[in-house]
């Protein structure tokens, strides 16, 4: 039976596009079988499983008002797929890949025959390195699914995001993957942590293995000052059509910086047993300069476990080359296709000094049992950069995570590098049914600091989070550009002046000021800031801060997110900046941030109860802080012979009582 838009999609893509449970849909079909207003009827059942044409459902979703995705006619592309088109097939997937890649640098793709989409490819890849095949083999078949990568990038808001929902739904369907499977975001962030506290001025960092979602976040996360280089592989193609679309330029091998930290993922194919995945660590540390670096992940039955002989003699080559500096086993849960799996880090660097290897040490540290939190990943971050710069910072370093071992023990160790510790179980707080009691235990807590907290039992009626692009489209939201102030206006007089870098400890806004008659004449229609405004930026990470006062220059490339005073749509300021810290970051990345929001009748009630603990807390860091000056003046007086101090309610001497 033909579709009237060409997309079709399945329950479980169903259950995305409304934003509920598979099971959802399910009493949806069942409930709404006849009538008016009956549930599409499907128009294939491939393999057994029904799909249905995408445009039916996202009218049926909007017309009775079922589910909770107020714009499910623009993102039914994101969850359909054309009827020939399976995401289980990676030449298929590659295909749709390129056409977006080239999508990004032609216009009027749709408007193209086959003839001038692989005109258009050879002009933009004239060497075959990322899609000039896949878009000739595509427009061979007459070029099929051009309209469908279209409505990808509309539905995604650009063509790097519809690549990004490319790879997570071909990894959706790829859970046999294994080790090999897509790391979850927590193992991302560490990687890019790392890689970024390993690379120096001048430095590059070469991509080993083709995980694309670890690419695109590195590039987005180093800077435009250190250049990538991608191994010439078949399987990075994927990575260079990603990185490509993201606007990140890539150095040829020639051009490459003198200094480099690599980053492989192992393994990088489905299938691969221990021995290959040490084999493809050791290629990675024989191509290795003196002075450079590597970062590699992978399962931690290769690189930490015990190993047959075979195994374990091919592991302590590599250990014997000097170049391992950190060995981490991580907790489980890493890879989507193999969540029970544990992963391990090796960092890679310079030797450890010119000494004998009986006097060199290798840090060792178990996360088994630690949730790698933004925190955890900085402290692990730290253990590891002051092992790799060397003795000094041993010595110098408070380490949270790390000890030492004798490189050489553990080259001769027969059993594994770095033994796991029991997990702990902790209750998770992300058990919507838990909060409650949670909220009890919290309140009891901090009972005598402040007054308490009325809570009713919700009717479950909470607004669904939203991106920040379609809460700007719903007038809920504004985004106001920061201003460019040139640095002679800047001084200590006049309006408070906010910039990016002061989003990372907010204590530091308002001491830089400028001028108000002199900032109204060079900038007449720039806005200042409103009481509730929240100041955010995107890179190096994200950030903000909620400005309760108003009044102030927001300087460029900061930014500024207002909520409409007359229609909130249920957002509050807190809440977006607790949000937007730790969330994706980069250019755009703004776009893709997802917001929180409560019922209306809870906003008031909410923001004056954030406030009250904001204000309890500035008291008790105020009290906090006098009673560490009052300790130091006890310390000092008493130390310089200034003061005695004698007990407050002293004992009386049973001798002298009459």
């Amino acid at each position: 039976m033909p579709t009237t838009s060409g997309l079709v999609i399945d329950l479980a893509g169903v259950a995305r596009l409304a934003g509920v449970q598979r099971a959802v849909v399910s009493v949806w079909r069942s409930r709404f079988a006849s009538g008016s207003d009956s549930f599409p009827q499907p128009v294939s059942a491939e393999g057994g499983s029904a799909r249905f044409d995408a445009d039916e459902v996202a009218e049926w979703l909007m017309r009775t008002g079922h589910g909770n995705n107020a714009d499910a006619r623009v993102d039914a592309a994101a969850s359909a797929a054309p009827l020939d088109f399976t995401f289980a097939d990676e030449g298929s997937v590659a295909e749709l890949e390129a056409l977006i890649a080239l999508i990004a640098h032609v216009d009027d793709p749709a408007g193209m025959t086959p003839v001038d989409l692989a005109g258009a490819a050879s002009k933009l890849d004239p060497h075959d390195e990322m899609l000039l095949a896949e878009i000739t083999a595509h427009a061979g078949r007459g070029a099929p699914w051009v309209v469908y990568a279209t409505q990808l990038v509309d539905a995604t808001y650009s063509a790097s995001a519809a690549l990004e929902l490319v790879a997570q739904r071909l990894a959706a369907s790829q859970r046999s993957a294994g080790s090999a499977g897509q790391l979850v975001g927590d193992a991302i962030a560490l990687i890019v942590d790392l890689t970024r506290a390993l690379i120096r001025e001048g430095d590059s960092v070469r991509i080993e293995a083709g995980a694309v979602s670890l690419a695109s976040r590195l590039a987005r996360e180093i800077g435009d000052e250190v250049s990538i280089v991608l191994r010439d592989e078949e399987h990075n193609r994927r990575v260079r059509r990603q990185l490509v679309v993201d606007g990140r330029w890539l150095a040829e091998r020639e051009e490459s910086a003198p200094r480099f930290v690599a980053v492989a993922r192992v393994p990088s194919q489905p299938g691969e047993d221990v021995a290959a995945i040490l084999r493809a660590v050791d290629e990675v540390s024989l191509l290795l300069g003196a002075r450079d670096g590597a970062v590699v992940i992978g399962p931690a039955r290769a690189l930490v476990d015990r190993l047959r002989p075979s195994d374990e003699q091919a592991r302590a080559d590599i250990l014997r080359t000097g170049r391992v500096r950190a060995i981490a086993r991580l907790p489980v849960g890493l890879v989507d296709s193999a969540a029970r799996e544990s992963l391990a880090l090796w960092v890679l660097g310079e030797r450890a000094g010119d000494g004998p290897l009986t006097d060199r040490v290798t840090a060792v540290a178990d996360l088994t049992a630690v949730q790698l939190t933004a925190a955890a990943r900085a402290d692990l971050v730290s253990d590891v950069a002051a092992a790799v710069r060397g003795e000094r910072d041993l010595h110098d370093h408070q380490f949270r995570f790390a000890s030492f071992a004798w490189t050489s023990s553990l080259q001769a160790r027969s059993g594994a590098l770095v033994v796991a510790q029991p997990a702990k179980e902790v209750p998770s707080a992300s058990d919507v049914g838990d909060l409650p009691a949670l909220l009890d235990v919290a309140a009891d807590a901090v009972g005598a600091d402040i007054l308490p907290v009325a809570f009713v039992p919700a009717e479950h009626n909470v607004p669904r989070a939203a991106s920040v692009p379609a809460l700007i489209k719903a007038r809920h939201l504004r985004k106001i550009q920061g201003v460019r102030v040139v640095p002679e206006l800047i001084g200590t007089e006049g309006l408070i002046v906010v910039t990016q870098s002061e989003l990372d400890d907010p204590a530091l806004i308002g001491r830089s000021r400028v001028d108000q008659f002199d900032f109204a004449a060079r900038h007449p229609n720039a806005q200042l800031t409103r009481p509730g405004d929240v100041v955010f930026r995107t890179s190096p990470s994200a950030a903000a801060w909620v400005d309760v006062d108003g009044s102030k220059v927001v300087v460029s490339p900061a930014r500024v997110l207002r909520i409409a005073k007359n229609d909130p749509g249920g957002l509050i300021a807190e809440v977006i900046a607790a949000d937007i810290r730790g969330a994706t970051a980069g250019p755009g990345a703004w776009k893709r941030w997802m917001l929180r929001r409560v019922a209306p009748q809870a906003v008031d009630p909410l923001r004056r109860v954030l406030t009250d603990i904001a204000t309890a807390r500035e008291e008790l860091e105020i009290r906090a802080a006098r009673l560490t000056d009052y300790a130091a003046l006890i310390v000092d007086a008493t130390t310089s012979g200034s003061v005695t101090v004698v007990p407050s309610n002293p004992i009386p001497d049973s001798s002298t009582t009459p």
